[in-house]
């Protein structure tokens, strides 16, 4: 069952005014087949919020808009019963780097009831043939990406996350993890995926070198992942905004 499904599970529908807090395909899609008074959506850029405002589901109650949480205008006076975050802290350093503090405190903000945040734990120092497998291919994803001049997702650990949110006067009311589990497939994706960014680099030396590192990695997922190996896990936090400190805004 998907990490959103479980959500429902313990928080019912129908839901009142909801906030996907960082809106991509995924969320969006699920949120749009859920029973909501209206629903709102905040992504970085024009282009994805075009592409998810002609998402079938769509109504006259519901919107997406384009902003960044840094702007202390965005959202102003408004607030919601729901907010879901699903992977929105991992993914704000490619926005708005070592700002998850701030982007914390604005979320609960604009939050009367429930938030329901979905993470992904960082990936801990791998101790088996595969996990350090797996870890090479997060590695050299990241190096690919900031060798192009992007910035990669940042994802935080879950005590990090609990310890900021109940600063604030959130309370979690219950959590959950989930752990993941890789094979040789999930590396040929990931590769795949690589290599086609490889096409992008000016040094094309560079390139073939890695290349070549993505064709040994292919040759050890299939060596030591024939059967899926567990690593790190998703975390999913139900918060009471209820009892958040008033003067946050």
């Amino acid at each position: 069952m998907d990490l959103l499904d479980q959500i429902v599970l313990r928080h019912p529908l129908p839901w009142g005014d909801v906030l996907d807090a960082g809106t991509g395909a995924s969320s969006w899609g699920w949120l749009l087949k859920q029973t909501c008074r209206s629903r709102t959506g905040i992504t970085a850029e024009e282009a994805r919020a075009q592409a998810l405002r002609e998402r079938p589901g769509m109504g006259p109650q519901d919107e997406v808009l384009v902003g960044l949480w840094q702007d202390p205008l965005l959202l102003q006076g408004r607030r919601f019963d729901v907010i879901l975050a699903d992977y929105l802290f991992g993914a704000c350093d490619r926005y708005a780097p070592h700002f998850q503090e701030e982007m914390i405190e604005r979320v609960l903000s604009k939050c009367s009831g429930w938030l329901f945040l979905i993470g992904l734990e960082p990936q801990p120092a791998p101790n088996t043939p595969a996990q350090s497998c797996l870890f090479e291919v997060a590695q050299l994803r990241d190096a690919v990406q900031l060798l192009l001049g992007n910035r990669p997702h940042r994802e935080l650990p879950q005590a990090w996350i609990e310890r900021h949110i109940e600063a604030r006067g959130a309370r979690i009311a219950w959590k959950e993890r989930y752990q993941n589990l890789y094979d040789a497939d999930w590396v040929a994706r990931e590769v795949a995926s690589l290599e086609q960014n490889l096409e992008l680099f000016q040094d094309r030396g560079l390139a073939q070198v890695l290349r070549r590192r993505c064709h040994a990695l292919r040759q050890r997922a299939a060596e030591y992942l024939k059967s899926a190996a567990s690593y790190s896990f998703d975390y999913l936090l139900g918060v009471d905004c209820s009892s958040a400190q008033r003067g946050l805004q």
